[in-house]
């Protein structure tokens, strides 16, 4: 699969976890509304996933 966004593809998950910017994964996964499609990982926003899917 691929990213729905490759322009906001820097703020999702899986960039951010590669670019250990804990405290940001903190601050974006703390109240989950949404889960990757990729990965599972879940999110507040769909701005921080590649294909989310509402949870």
């Amino acid at each position: 699969m691929s990213c729905c966004s490759q322009q906001e593809h820097q703020g999702h998950l899986c960039e951010l976890e590669s670019q250990q910017e804990w405290e940001i994964l903190r601050q974006v996964t703390d109240h989950p509304t949404v889960r990757c499609e990729n990965c599972g990982s879940v999110a507040n926003s769909v701005k921080n996933v590649c294909l989310p899917q509402a949870l």
